[in-house]
């Protein structure tokens, strides 16, 4: 009886730990030697997850890639030791999907988290919503489009992560437009996120049942000039 008391609380140690650990975590795109990219799991700016870990706690990670004329062509990641490689370069315009499990604490309701991220080269180009909750380019220099199920999302909190860590926070208006101020002396990796936007959709995953759906999503680009 005490084994099985004690099993139960190991395991909801774990999952509050990685219930925790999600809610300061982010899945982005980051450059990596060269032209290379790879889809990251952690806190910007700070070490990323690893595998064995909490990087196995994702769910399947789907991305792809837009080539000629928009057509999207998908990618199969790859789990190494600190993320999932993907064939696509820093040049190319890239999304990418995953979630955990659901969660659930004491008595609460289940919680299914889900991630987006994409990667832009710059934002000369504007590129159409294709993630539940999406941050677009609009083709204007240093603009942005929140989508969420591919309506324009009003008054909810971007946050822009530059190079040395420091953070800006915007709200978007009522086009779900944003528009970011960025320091050119600042080079190097930045992110834009809108985290934990909660909607009460109930559902089932893997037999678990859930009352929550949060989304999570990332927009990344590389500054070098």
């Amino acid at each position: 009886m005490k084994r099985r008391v004690f099993a139960r609380f190991v395991i909801w140690v774990f999952s509050f730990l990685i219930m925790q650990e999600s809610l300061a975590h982010s899945v982005y795109f980051q450059q990596i030697e060269g032209n290379r990219i790879i889809i990251r799991f952690g806190e910007f700016g700070a070490d990323h997850e690893e595998s064995p870990g909490y990087l196995d706690s994702l769910d399947a990670v789907s991305a792809w890639k837009y080539g000629v004329d928009n057509k999207l062509q998908l990618l199969d990641p790859e789990k190494k030791k600190q993320g999932f490689a993907v064939e696509a370069s820093a040049k190319d315009s890239i999304a990418a999907q995953t979630g955990f499990p659901v969660m659930s604490r004491g008595g609460n309701p289940g919680r299914k988290p889900n991630f987006y991220a994409r990667w832009i080269p710059g934002f000369d180009k504007k590129l159409n919503p294709s993630l539940n909750l999406d941050i677009v380019p609009t083709g204007k220099s240093s603009q942005v489009q929140i989508f969420f199920r591919g309506k324009p999302l009003a008054d909810v909190e971007v946050k822009l992560y530059a190079p040395d860590a420091t953070e800006q926070a915007y709200t978007s208006d009522k086009n779900g437009l944003v528009k970011i101020k960025i320091d050119p002396d600042k080079k190097g990796l930045y992110m834009l996120k809108v985290a934990r936007y909660s909607e009460t959709l109930q559902g089932y995953d893997r037999g678990t049942g859930y009352a929550v759906t949060s989304h999570n999503c990332s927009l990344t680009w590389s500054k070098s000039e």
